[in-house]
C-alpha cells in the first residue's frame, strides 16, 4: 500500500501545482471525465472549473500549499485528505493584500484500467484572514459584508462576492461540525461503493 499511497499523494499535489501554474492540460489529465470540483466560487465539473479558471486568468497569482497526510483505500477507490493553505494576493479597494485560508483538501480518486485519477476535489474550511501587504496601508473591510460570511471562510467569501461570484453558505467548515460530519459520512459511503 505505501507505493499506492505515494502515487495518490503525488496526483493530488500535482493537481494543485498545475492549477497554480495555469498548466490546464496537465490538470485535465489528472481528472476523470465528469469529475466534480467544489470551491467557494465554483461547483461543477473539472472541465468547467478548468475553463473558468483559465478565463479568470488564474495561475501564477495564487498558490496552494498541500500536504497529503491521510489515505483511505478500498479496492479501486481512494480518499486523500491534505491539510493545506490557499494563498492569494488580491487588491481590495486599491490596497494590495495577502489572503490566507487554511483548509483540509479532500480528493476522491478512482483506478480505471490500472490508472488512478481524481473524481472529486473539495475542501473543509478551517479559517482565513486578510492582511495588507504594507502594514501601514489603510485597509477597511465592510464589516457587515464580512459578517455575512461563515467564520470558517468569511474572507474568501468576501473576496469572491466582491468579484461577482455567488458563495454558498453550506460548504463544510469547522464552524458547523454537523456539515463536516455529513461531508465525511458521504465520502465514506462513496469509498465503500455507494
Amino acid at each position: 500500500m505505501p507505493d499506492i499511497e505515494q502515487t495518490l499523494y503525488a496526483i493530488v499535489k500535482q493537481e494543485r501545482l498545475a492549477r497554480d501554474r495555469g498548466d490546464w492540460d496537465a490538470m485535465t489529465a489528472l481528472y476523470w471525465p465528469g469529475a466534480t470540483v467544489r470551491v467557494t466560487w465554483f461547483t461543477g465539473t473539472s472541465d468547467q472549473f478548468i475553463d473558468m479558471s483559465r478565463a479568470r486568468g488564474r495561475g501564477d497569482n495564487g498558490m496552494h500549499t498541500i500536504n497529503p497526510t491521510r489515505c483511505l483505500l478500498a479496492g479501486d477507490r481512494a480518499l486523500v485528505e491534505s491539510p493545506g493553505q490557499i494563498l492569494l494576493r488580491p487588491h481590495i479597494d486599491g490596497v494590495e493584500c495577502d489572503l490566507t485560508a487554511w483548509c483540509r483538501f479532500i480528493a476522491r480518486l478512482e483506478r480505471r484500467d490500472s490508472e488512478w485519477r481524481m473524481t472529486l476535489f473539495d475542501s473543509i474550511y478551517v479559517k482565513d484572514r486578510i492582511d495588507p501587504v504594507d502594514p501601514q496601508a489603510g485597509l477597511t473591510l465592510d464589516h457587515e459584508r464580512l459578517a455575512a460570511g461563515r467564520p470558517s471562510y468569511c474572507h474568501l467569501a468576501y473576496l469572491n462576492r466582491q468579484g461577482g461570484f455567488t458563495v454558498p453558505d453550506d460548504l463544510p467548515g469547522v464552524d458547523q461540525p454537523d456539515l463536516v460530519d455529513a461531508f465525511y459520512a458521504t465520502q465514506q459511503r462513496w469509498l465503500m461503493g455507494a
